[in-house]
């Protein structure tokens, strides 16, 4: 026999154990709650409460008791925000855009915009995912884009000239430098044009910028690029320099940053092309046609992140040599500072691609292909986007856009 205190009630010790036990569930739900209540008053900001009628919930011992309104709402809320959340992070992925850019110079000048829009956020700022990737010459950066390896490509006014008289269907749809940004650079053994003959010069490879300018200048100097002189295909600005370095040729054509690099190897400016202010397609972007129209509000947010580039370039220094830096590394620092200090001033204020430089252009190349002696230059040109940008005040001021 169990023996029974003075006093004990069985029907009263039933009923304390039983609430007891509620008790103790309801404690562990709540607390099992306490952090969803904690962000459902996050939500409640966010206008995201669930609203559920109440009812009761039943629990694994079969107590049945009433849930608070605002724990049930909230825990139907936290489901209703995590879709929310899914449904908006999802949108946000599948806004970012992706393109592939190819750019064809590691020196300061048209490639340059390319790298800022990039490193300082510009593309990401418009919704665009650009991998931007080297690859040397603008012949070769063109030929990435028809074989579709790439969508939108920095190039040069001759290489896109030359691939429209191939049948190639590319544009450009914004420009970054319209004028000739070259300098003739020579060595000691050179004091005058007629010095030139007979000389080495170091060159890039046919259909290039460096190509064209050489050539053009060469002529404008009363000489035929062909027999007076022999140029060379070395490749890009810091080749070239080497070759005159190491007394393998005695002169080319290189932009501000190879011109600071040459005078601290004693080489001199026999023409100073900038200073005449030549137009000239030097640099812009390039895509097709087509993709012009599958893809138009791409290639506009794309003008845009460079319209942002072009002003950071101009107003934020130290910011823009950072980030050339990581570029150009194989460049002495001591001149990057000064040789930016020159090339900025050549930069467009916003990027219209010219028009007039691609009849030099045209007239140049037209002695070795053919195709471009009737050539219609404004067709390689596709002013849409810039137009679009000034009408709609975004190119009068792009930073708060």
């Amino acid at each position: 026999m169990i023996p029974v205190r003075p006093g004990f009630n069985p029907a009263r010790a039933d009923a304390e154990s039983s609430a007891a036990q509620t008790q103790g569930v309801e404690g562990r739900i709540a607390e099992e709650f306490q952090p969803y209540g904690a962000r459902s008053r996050l939500f409640s900001r966010l206008g995201v409460l669930g609203l559920l009628p109440m009812g009761k919930d039943n629990n694994r011992l079969g107590f049945s008791f009433e849930r608070p309104k605002w724990r049930a709402n909230a825990d139907f809320s936290l489901i209703v925000a995590a879709f929310m959340f899914l449904a908006v992070t999802g949108a946000v992925a599948r806004a970012a855009d992706q393109v592939t850019s190819a750019y064809q110079s590691v020196s300061i000048g048209s490639s340059t915009p390319l790298w800022i829009a990039k490193d300082a956020g510009f593309f990401e700022r418009q919704g665009l995912d650009v991998k931007i990737v080297f690859v040397e010459g603008s012949p070769r950066t063109l030929q990435t884009l028809i074989a579709g390896e790439s969508q939108i490509v920095e190039s040069t006014g001759p290489a896109v000239l030359n691939a429209r008289a191939a049948g190639s269907p590319v544009v450009i749809v914004a420009g970054y430098v319209n004028v000739m940004p070259y300098y003739l650079i020579v060595d000691n053994s050179i004091n005058s044009p007629a010095d030139l003959k007979g000389k080495v010069g170091a060159n890039h490879m046919p259909g290039t910028a460096a190509d064209t300018v050489i050539r053009i200048g060469l002529k404008a100097l009363g000489l035929d690029p062909d027999r007076d002189v022999s140029l060379r295909g070395v490749g890009n600005t810091p080749m070239r320099l080497q070759a005159m370095s190491a007394g393998v040729a005695q002169f080319m054509v290189g932009q501000d940053l190879e011109l600071q690099q040459a005078k601290r190897l004693g080489f001199k400016v026999l023409v100073d092309y900038v200073a005449a202010k030549t137009p000239f397609p030097m640099g812009g972007a390039v895509t097709t046609q087509r993709y012009v129209r599958e893809k138009r509000d791409v290639v506009l947010r794309y003008v845009k992140a460079l319209a942002l580039a072009l002003q950071y370039l101009k107003t934020n220094r130290e910011g823009s040599i950072a980030i050339i830096s990581r570029y150009a590394r194989s460049l002495n620092p001591e001149v990057m500072g000064a040789a930016f200090d020159s090339a900025r001033r050549l930069y467009n204020e916003i990027p219209v691609p010219t028009t007039e430089g691609f009849e030099l252009v045209a007239r140049e190349l037209a002695q070795r292909n053919p195709k471009l002696r009737d050539f219609d230059t404004s067709s390689a040109v596709d002013l849409q986007f810039v137009r679009e940008l000034e009408q709609s005040g975004f190119l009068k001021s792009p930073k708060g856009n």
